[in-house]
């Protein structure tokens, strides 16, 4: 009598090796399924931050704007500049009224002499 039935240990051992290997692409298959998502995440994350830059700059670009109060302020010194403006046209208009007619009174003058 046989104290080890070797067929029955060599079918012992490859039922072993068989769950082992299956435990192996186990944990291969979940470890990679992971190492995607983790992959995916950190690509997310990513976009995420470039996202927050983007709103980060129109959020201080929206701060930055005039506000209507400013710009009514500033319609208010625009149309007050304008006036100026005019005040200064129709007196340059006046002076060189004044101008061409000194002009033509010294042009006068000097050929009846």
């Amino acid at each position: 009598m046989e104290l080890i039935n070797w067929a029955a240990a060599k079918l012992f051992f490859d039922i072993v090796q068989a769950l082992f290997m299956a435990g192996v692409a186990v944990y291969v298959y979940w470890t990679n399924k992971h190492r995607a998502t983790g992959t995916a995440i950190e690509q997310v994350n990513t976009r995420l931050d470039e996202v927050d830059k983007h709103v980060s700059r129109l959020e201080q670009t929206l701060d930055n704007r005039p506000g209507y109060s400013e710009i009514e302020a500033l319609r208010g010194e625009l149309s007050e500049m304008n006036r100026g403006m005019a005040q200064v046209n129709a007196q340059m208009q006046s002076t060189t009224a004044l101008l061409n007619r000194l002009h033509e009174y010294l042009l006068t003058e000097k050929k009846n002499r």
